[in-house]
């Protein structure tokens, strides 16, 4: 029923394929019309083992947004650098994370539909997931133009993951608007490769733009995590 299946860890093949099909029904459906009897018959197992896996309905669906925020991240070895031009360098990366962005709407719709409604109750909760690897790359390749004069000082990985996220969400949030209003498809072959180009200039033109400095390391402000005690995430 999706390909998110693919990503799901072999160590427990009926707990990780009832995940799988969670999100794809929580991400088409909403949480409250999402039913534990339908996972449990698509995914061959019993409702009592999803109970016995996930504890109830909530877990569960945590656990799909967890999936969910998984499959968003690209693969270490997609965000590789081959080379220390740090244009090419950011090219790499912001490429690999709106091509794997475009490979599972789903995904997407997930998290949109979590910062709509907020069914994982978040707030003050420890992180659903470990994002350093992207953010770790970001930086470095920042730090690398930065160094060299090529890129402005002033912002930040967050920053830049901010706009490819941004942009990259929106060809999953607006088509059916976007399509109506301007006659343009989002989701066509020709206007995702668009997307990915729009992205990317957009990436670099903001780097390498001659704007004044703002006075700061980075335009967004990240909040300490040390003093969040929840823990109802128990993976990353």
């Amino acid at each position: 029923m999706t390909d998110d299946l693919d990503f799901a860890p072999n160590n427990n093949q009926s707990e990780d394929i009832a995940t799988a099909v969670a999100l794809e029904h929580f991400a088409r459906y909403g949480y409250d019309e999402t039913r534990l009897d339908t996972i449990a018959q698509e995914s061959a197992i019993s409702k009592r083992m999803i109970h016995y896996y996930f504890g109830d309905k909530q877990g569960l669906y945590v656990r799909a947004l967890q999936l969910a925020i998984k499959l968003l991240r690209p693969l270490p070895q997609a965000m590789e650098l081959d080379s220390t031009v740090p244009v090419d360098a950011v090219v790499k990366v912001v490429e690999a994370i709106v091509d794997q962005m475009a490979s599972h709407p789903m995904a997407v719709r997930m998290v949109v539909l979590e910062n709509l409604f907020g069914h994982a109750n978040m707030k003050n909760a420890t992180p659903l997931a470990d994002q350093s690897s992207i953010v770790l790359q970001l930086d470095k390749i920042l730090m690398l133009g930065q160094d060299s004069g090529a890129f402005r000082p002033g912002v930040s990985a967050l920053d830049v993951y901010a706009i490819i996220s941004s942009m990259s969400m929106f060809r999953v949030t607006n088509p059916a608007t976007f399509a109506n209003l301007y006659a343009t498809d989002l989701r066509s072959e020709d206007n995702t490769a668009g997307m990915k180009r729009l992205v990317v200039d957009a990436v670099l033109s903001f780097l390498t733009s001659n704007m004044q400095p703002h006075g700061a390391m980075s335009y967004l402000v990240q909040e300490n995590h040390a003093d969040r005690d929840s823990s109802i995430y128990d993976e990353s």
